[in-house]
């Protein structure tokens, strides 16, 4: 993931930023609810916009008039934006997140759950939710009821950006059997459950939604949203972002 994070008891993601930007970073492992283990790149999330992936970078063209950053994170897109000459505002449940991007320019940052938005009608123009923060509310209903949202916040000609790394693109065993257990209990292939370990304290379990470009469009069609235009790039390899415009 490149945005936010959940709250956690012991803010492990946060945590492991706060050591980051002191200069005295160590491993951020993610742990899945297999056993599965991965260690988090954590420059990804203090990358500038030349080292954005390509579909990141042509999708932000699209950004205009406030924008609201779907789980700020460091705040690696809220500072892109702010020097587009936009106003930008994050949330993000993580304490440390949010310190840290403050500390590192981001101007409005805000302790808020994606999930659970309050925010005038109409506020925003752009909404940006990269990093995999499509699916940060975890499961099909949380996604859908965070789009619904998104449609009041967002002004009628308003454009949301949204990133997935399709999880049906791998051909490693590991990954094809947790999707094949998903599909047998009934849930979509790129529900993942996971928590974040860091100098071997586990945070809280988390879920996260990854979805293949077709599963976001039926996801957006279901709440009043379509499809304009999908930005899949091979450089990207499973990485892509839509932009979904009211329908």
């Amino acid at each position: 993931m490149c945005g936010g994070s959940p709250a956690y008891p012991m803010d492990a993601f946060g945590a492991a930023v706060r050591d980051r930007i002191a200069g005295t970073p160590e491993p951020l492992t993610i742990e899945r609810d297999d056993g599965y283990l991965d260690t988090d790149d954590l420059d990804l999330y203090f990358s500038t916009f030349d080292s954005f992936p390509e579909c990141e970078r042509r999708a932000l063209n699209l950004a205009k008039g406030r924008v609201l950053d779907i789980g700020l994170g460091p705040g690696r897109v809220s500072l892109h934006v702010q020097e587009m000459g936009l106003e930008a505002v994050g949330v993000d449940l993580s304490d440390g997140m949010l310190e840290v991007a403050r500390r590192r320019g981001v101007v409005n940052a805000v302790k808020m759950s994606a999930c659970d938005m309050a925010f005038p009608k109409g506020y925003f123009q752009t909404a940006v939710a990269f990093g995999n923060n499509f699916g940060i509310c975890g499961s099909p209903g949380g996604v859908m009821s965070m789009l619904l949202r998104l449609r009041d916040v967002l002004s009628d000609d308003g454009v949301f950006l949204a990133e997935s790394i399709d999880p049906l693109r791998t051909d490693r065993p590991e990954h094809l059997a947790y999707h094949e257990r998903n599909r047998s209990a009934g849930l979509m292939p790129g529900q993942v459950r996971m928590r974040n370990v860091y100098k071997g304290v586990p945070g809280e379990w988390f879920d996260l939604l990854l979805v293949t470009p077709t599963e976001m469009k039926v996801l957006a069609e279901r709440t009043g949203w379509k499809v304009s235009e999908t930005f899949q790039l091979p450089g990207d390899g499973p990485l892509f972002v839509c932009a979904l415009t009211k329908a």
